[in-house]
């Protein structure tokens, strides 16, 4: 079968990347792609990647091999990371235009690349709408549908968040995270059953991915099925124990911790929903990072939403003052919010038949 020229000068690219490195494990990865063992590489480019996240050279050899893989969109993170890392890398910006050019990319991607600009920026609104126009032009766009719902869900929006990821994972089965953001969406719409059903889809590949086993927990219980939730509890009680990485990843949520922390005291509190998520990805039981989610929340008035996340602390921690103190006051502007709207319909004006 011949390799089409652009694979060969990836390939090249990525060997010649390779044998420049000096870090030990990206040694390892170069013997393996010399043996043709793409995905064997890729596992251990992950590791570096998430030791060091910044570190750019393996970065840059991570969306390289992904592309060899054929996996467009871890591809593109990998590299759009590294060019956010290091913006004045030609490097960078070379191996991310092969790679777009690999996959020939059209006019909806242009939209998904500027929302994932706007993301990092923090400006979800803006992200949205671009992943709006993304998906219009290009309705089968499996990867744009799943990152709109889940920026539907930290805007709140759970009734197009939950449309935005059934269609995602209606068109790419396979994608594990579609189908997490998908589990939890329908965890938080009260539909435990069907959460239970899509997050078992996203560990498939990754058994050991720690929010997955715990939100599975979490869907198991409220789903009635207590002893299936007990022994997924037991399996994440023992991988959160085994982790060797444990250090870097405490490092990594302290960071988005105190990220979070300072846009909520700049006021972008949506944004602090993003940081705050993305360390409980991390470590779905740390009771701080899920409090100060809960309370971001209720400062957006997502009372209901905020009130389970409070529980949820209570549960982890049943001594946590905080987070009693805090879930007091949701339950109360929760039964207000549901008093007033009580009230508009009553209020509202009876239509002439």
């Amino acid at each position: 079968m011949r390799i089409r020229p652009t694979l060969k000068v990836l390939f090249a690219l990525l060997l010649a990347s390779l044998a420049a490195a000096e870090q030990p494990s990206i040694e390892n990865a170069r013997a393996l792609l010399a043996k043709g063992e793409l995905k064997e590489a890729a596992v251990v480019l992950h590791e570096v990647a998430a030791a060091d996240p910044g570190n750019v050279d393996a970065r840059i050899l991570l969306g390289t091999t992904l592309s060899l893989q054929g996996k467009r969109s871890e591809s593109i993170e990998q590299l759009l990371e590294a060019v956010r890392l290091q913006p004045d890398s030609a490097r960078a910006y070379n191996t991310l235009g092969m790679v777009l050019s690999r996959f020939i990319e059209t006019k909806a991607y242009s939209h998904y690349l500027r929302a994932k600009i706007w993301v990092a920026q923090k400006e979800l609104g803006n992200a949205a709408s671009e992943l709006e126009t993304a998906v219009k032009l290009r309705p089968d766009y499996a990867e744009a549908w799943s990152d709109l719902g889940g920026i539907r869900r930290l805007n709140g929006e759970a009734k197009g968040a939950q449309q935005a990821l059934e269609r995602a994972v209606a068109l790419n089965p396979d994608d594990d995270k579609a189908q997490y953001r998908l589990g939890v969406q329908c965890l938080q719409n009260a539909e435990p059953h069907s959460a239970v059903d899509h997050l078992r889809k996203a560990l498939r590949h990754d058994p050991a991915d720690r929010a997955a086993l715990y939100n599975l927990a979490l869907a198991l219980r409220r789903d009635g099925q207590g002893d299936e939730a007990k022994r997924v509890d037991d399996r994440l009680s023992k991988l959160l124990q085994s982790r060797n990485k444990a250090a870097a990843d405490g490092q990594a949520i302290g960071d988005l911790n105190d990220g979070g922390m300072a846009l909520e005291k700049s006021g972008n509190i949506r944004a602090a929903l993003e940081k705050y998520w993305a360390a409980l990805d991390l470590d779905p039981t740390d009771v701080v990072v899920r409090l100060n989610y809960g309370l971001a929340l209720c400062r957006l008035a997502r009372w209901q939403e905020g009130a389970a996340e409070l529980r949820e602390v209570l549960r982890l921690d049943p001594n946590n003052a905080a987070a009693a103190n805090a879930l007091y006051i949701a339950r109360d502007e929760k039964e207000k919010q549901a008093a007033q709207a009580g009230k508009a319909v009553s209020e509202k004006p009876a239509q002439k038949n």
